[in-house]
């Protein structure tokens, strides 16, 4: 992973008015911005990572990751209501 900072992202975003909108391409949600460490954190997004399975990987080498879209998936505080869903890709 290439380290991008927070002065990285600032440069990037230097004369934009606050009113100016983000958004992210291939239809993420932004969700939080979430501590990893004491120097660290992480950009998470509405939308959760697949498990890629080793023999999909082995297919397909140029898929690094997938997102699912959990618009049809109850949730409450705590996370998914009703049980895990399945996310793998295949």
């Amino acid at each position: 992973m290439i380290d991008f900072t927070v002065g990285d992202l600032r440069q990037q975003l230097e004369g934009l008015d606050d009113d100016v909108k983000l958004s992210f391409s291939g239809g993420l949600t932004f969700y939080r911005l979430k501590r990893w460490g004491d120097d660290e954190f992480i950009v998470e997004f509405s939308e959760p990572q697949a498990y890629l399975s080793d023999s999909f990987k082995k297919k397909n080498p140029n898929v690094k990751v997938a997102f699912i879209s959990t618009e049809d998936v109850e949730w409450d505080e705590s996370g998914i209501v009703g049980g895990p869903i399945n996310v793998e890709v295949k």
